[in-house]
C-alpha cells in the first residue's frame, strides 16, 4: 500500500467512523453541512481574535496590520467559497465535497498537528494565543469533515392520526348493523 492510499483510507475512516455517525444523529432541523459551516465560522472568529489580540495588546505596525488582515481575509474568502458550494450537496446523491476536499482536510490536519506541537511550549500571552490558534484549527478541521459528510434523506413524517388500529365491524363493539 502506498502512502497516498494509506492517507485516503485514514481520511475515509475518520469520515465514516467518527463524523458520519454524528451527522446521522443530528436533529432534523440541522444538517451536517450547516454544522460544518458553523464550525468554519467559529474558526474564522477564533482566528480573527488570535490575530487581533497582539495588535491590541502590543501595538501595531503597518506591516503587521497588513499581514494580519491578509491572513484573516484569506480565511474569510475560503469560508465564503464553502458557503457557495452548499447547493452542490443534495440528499440521496454523493457529496461532491468529499473527494474535492481531501487534500484540504489533509493539509488542515497537518497544520493542526503542527499547531499542537507549537502550543506545547510557551509562556504568558504567547501560550494563550497559541492555544486560541489550536482551537481555531481544530474547529476548522471539524468543519471540513462535517461538510464532507453524506447528507441524510429527509425523514418520513409519521401519521398523526389516532384511533383504533383496525376499523370496521370491531369499531361498533362487534355488532353488525
Amino acid at each position: 500500500m502506498t502512502s497516498s492510499n494509506f492517507i485516503v483510507r485514514c481520511d475515509d475512516w475518520l469520515i465514516d467512523r467518527i463524523f458520519q455517525p454524528v451527522a446521522n444523529r443530528l436533529p432534523s432541523g440541522l444538517s451536517a453541512v450547516q454544522l460544518g459551516l458553523s464550525f468554519q465560522l467559529g474558526s474564522l472568529m477564533l482566528t480573527g481574535a488570535a490575530l487581533l489580540l497582539p495588535i491590541i495588546l502590543f501595538g501595531v505596525t503597518l506591516g503587521g496590520l497588513i499581514d494580519t488582515s491578509l491572513i484573516w481575509f484569506m480565511n474569510l474568502a475560503f469560508f465564503l467559497g464553502m458557503k457557495k458550494t452548499v447547493p452542490l450537496i443534495r440528499p440521496g446523491m454523493m457529496n461532491p465535497l468529499r473527494p474535492m476536499m481531501l487534500s484540504m482536510r489533509m493539509i488542515a490536519i497537518a497544520f493542526l498537528i503542527y499547531q499542537l506541537f507549537r502550543g506545547l511550549d510557551g509562556v504568558g500571552i504567547g501560550w494563550v494565543l497559541s492555544q486560541l490558534m489550536t482551537l481555531s484549527q481544530l474547529t476548522f478541521v471539524m468543519g471540513l469533515y462535517f461538510v464532507s459528510c453524506q447528507p441524510q434523506l429527509p425523514r418520513q413524517r409519521m401519521s398523526s392520526r389516532t384511533g383504533p388500529i383496525i376499523e370496521g365491524a370491531w369499531s361498533t363493539g362487534g355488532r353488525i348493523h
